[in-house]
């Protein structure tokens, strides 16, 4: 009974800021034309890049599979893009964050459920026909179809999704000592993107770098349940990457809650 009265506090954050993106549904529409584009670049790349070598199968991909996993990675950093981070930035620079910390509310309880409004429109707008579609796709070209790879895909996603707030979560509060956080995002979001297998799958890279990167958080959120979909993970690896994801999370939970209890008492109320 407790947990539903506290879901029901914090409910409203969820459906305020699934209502704004509806209401700027154009900024959303124009920010997946571009992806869109970019996605029609990189089919064209990895074709030229399998129709110039005279391997079928590069790093352990053909070129099929090679396009599922452009395409999921895609729907799965859709999803797992929960810009948390830029949100306390922003209440942190223009002082609305005094407000807020005085509410009767858990700041990242609030901020969990105000993303999940994000998450929620990906997934209707975005994810769950796109989902069906690279499934059909993958179906009808490898004539390839396990349902167990595609339920295991799905629960790593939600671990991906929980993994990625609490790591954006943490960085945002770096917001709390670092008046100016932009440089230090792109420049994470960049490292983000390399090392979480959404340019590249990991397995381009040499052996030693494979295993560092492996045991780093950000394969866990896009990686892992991208090569789970494609079967490419199996037996104790799969159990192994699982645990990995849950792990993670544990110790991002333990670092939140670690590094609110020392910025808190150094946060400088900037704005008015």
């Amino acid at each position: 009974m407790k947990y539903f009265k506290e879901v029901k506090t914090y409910l409203p954050f969820t459906t305020n800021a699934f209502q704004a993106q509806l209401t700027y549904k154009a900024n959303t529409m124009i920010f997946f034309c571009g992806e869109g584009v970019i996605i029609l670049v990189s089919y064209y790349l990895w074709k030229a890049i399998y129709g110039s070598s005279t391997k079928s199968i590069i790093s352990g991909f053909n070129f099929n599979e090679m396009i599922i996993y452009m395409l999921l990675a895609f729907l799965i950093g859709i999803l797992t893009d929960i810009d948390v981070s830029t949100m306390i930035y922003r209440e942190v620079k223009d002082g609305s964050i005094a407000i807020n910390l005085v509410r009767p509310i858990n700041y990242c309880k609030r901020m969990f459920f105000q993303a999940l409004g994000n998450i929620v429109f990906n997934f209707v707008l975005v994810f769950s026909l796109g989902f069906i579609l690279v499934t059909v796709l993958f179906i009808s070209i490898e004539h390839n179809f396990n349902i167990l790879n595609i339920i295991l895909s799905l629960i790593t996603t939600v671990l991906s999704i929980i993994l990625s707030f609490y790591y954006r979560y943490c960085f945002g509060l770096l917001s709390f000592k670092i008046t100016n956080m932009w440089g230090l995002a792109q420049i994470m979001g960049a490292i983000f993107r390399l090392l979480s297998g959404a340019l590249i799958p990991l397995s381009f890279f040499p052996m030693i770098m494979q295993k560092i990167f492996g045991l780093l958080p950000f394969s866990s959120i896009i990686s892992t349940p991208t090569l789970i979909y494609l079967g490419k993970i199996e037996g104790m690896e799969l159990i192994f990457s699982i645990g990995l994801q849950v792990v993670w999370i544990g110790i991002l939970i333990l670092l939140s809650r670690w590094m609110w209890n020392k910025l808190i008492t150094e946060l400088t109320i900037l704005g008015g």
